[in-house]
């Protein structure tokens, strides 16, 4: 059997010593007495249901999570495993048997983690902005946002100022001139292509859940270190994503790429960096994770299976001179940086002598110069680019990134994709040259 235990309180209703919100709060007392597997984890899960307000507990790729913050404050995905999803019907519920307090059985704890879509809200990602919802809502609100399935938890007391409504043209160009003429200013950009993708790069957090599909691979090179790749990265990334970039090491084999996918996505993150790639990036579980929805594998260490973590992460890679299979180059688009020095690190004559300092000293203006663009795109009807060059199986992303780049003025976006295949695909390279020795060979003949 279940009921309620009172509270006590000062003002109490005469007819059973409970005021309506005490009778609305008490916890459930769950009796461990009942012989009934399936009752006693309906009554666990139902406890849950009713204490989970705001959410803490979650959904995530099909998984139970349990929402911790780590050493440094971050909000992190955990796994609900049997010890910890007991220790949350522990306090969700009084247990007892007869008259005697009890613990949550553990047969009853398994059961309840062997429910098929348990009673939990669906979790994609975890944010530390507002970001905009699949209909264009602004989420400003902090916790959990059900139409986004995203979690807003800003860090260290962060605000921004209010979004206008309908953005003036005003607006608009004091929002370009910041992410244009400060944060981006001293970067050489090989062209306006790297620049458009630049950009781009920095909005999409802000816009990624009006895009349900997948986003490429946004590779920033150089030809040669020391040339501002993981500056641009983290300046790009840190208004919008804060702590949560998460940096993936370049795997070896395709199990190690699986496994590594596997556990990052998990995580929720906003990002997915891999840094500093040194050898020839060919992985097809690297190309199948960035064209899924969701992803599909055994978790490690056990022989569970997961099949739909979402993949709504930002993927980002950098490199010197990349070399890449068709497939991953395929599914990237490029920001490349080409220094006029043989010893970029040297240089000191920058508009911003520590852009990372600056960067996170204008965080709110860099934020609010992101969601008054997107809010400018989005109110004047998400008009997508006009141009009919897309991205292959990146169709919407180039919909719509294209389309707010091309609102607010900015050109190149998908301009150089044939440059960068010809110097970073090294199948199609090998491919071409075996064609015209062979070609030579029998023209000999």
């Amino acid at each position: 059997m279940t009921d309620r235990l009172p509270y006590k309180g000062a003002h109490v209703n005469k007819d059973n010593g409970e005021t309506d919100q005490q009778r609305k709060t008490r916890p459930r007392i769950i009796d461990v007495g009942l012989v009934d597997l399936k009752v006693l984890s309906g009554l666990g899960w139902a406890a849950v249901e009713e204490t989970n307000k705001p959410p803490s507990l979650f959904r995530h790729g099909g998984i139970p999570c349990r929402l911790e913050r780590n050493d440094e404050g971050i909000p992190i995905l955990r796994q609900l495993t049997p010890d910890r999803l007991r220790h949350e019907v522990a306090r969700r519920a009084v247990w007892c048997k007869g008259k005697s307090h009890a613990k949550p059985p553990m047969d009853v704890v398994r059961d309840m983690l062997a429910t098929p879509e348990p009673p939990l809200p669906i979790l994609t990602r975890i944010t530390e902005i507002p970001v905009f919802a699949p209909d264009g809502t602004l989420q400003t609100e902090q916790g959990y946002h059900p139409a986004s399935k995203t979690l807003y938890a800003p860090q260290g007391g962060f605000t921004v100022a209010a979004i206008p409504v309908n953005p003036t043209s005003e607006e608009i160009e004091k929002a370009k001139t910041l992410i244009l003429d400060e944060l981006l200013f001293d970067f050489p950009f090989a062209g306006d292509g790297g620049r458009a993708h630049a950009v781009s790069l920095f909005l999409l957090p802000f816009v990624r859940s009006l895009i349900s599909g997948p986003t490429p691979l946004h590779l920033i090179e150089s030809p040669t270190p020391g040339s501002g790749k993981g500056l641009l990265a983290d300046v790009l990334l840190s208004p919008a994503v804060g702590s949560r970039t998460v940096v993936m090491a370049q795997a070896k084999d395709g199990d190690e790429w699986r496994k590594r996918i596997t556990a990052f996505l998990m995580k929720a993150p906003e990002v997915i960096l891999i840094d500093n790639v040194t050898i020839p990036l060919d992985s097809g579980e690297l190309s199948a994770a960035l064209t899924t929805g969701y992803w599909s594998d055994r978790l490690l260490g056990k022989s569970q299976m997961v099949s739909d973590i979402p993949v709504r992460c930002v993927w980002v890679t950098t490199a010197n001179n990349p070399v890449m299979s068709t497939e991953i180059a395929r599914r990237t688009i490029r920001i490349r940086l080409e220094p006029d020095s043989a010893k970029p690190w040297t240089h000191t004559d920058f508009k911003h002598q520590h852009l990372r300092e600056w960067a996170k000293a204008h965080r709110q203006e860099l934020v609010h110069a992101g969601l008054t663009i997107s809010k400018a795109w989005i109110v004047s009807g998400k008009p997508h680019w006009t141009k009919s060059q897309r991205l292959g199986s990146f169709e919407e992303w180039s919909g719509t990134m294209g389309g707010i780049l091309e609102s607010i003025g900015i050109s190149g976006f998908l301009s150089d994709l044939d440059a960068f295949y010809e110097v970073s695909d090294i199948e199609t390279a090998t491919l071409e040259l075996f064609v015209q020795a062979w070609w030579e060979m029998i023209s000999l003949e």
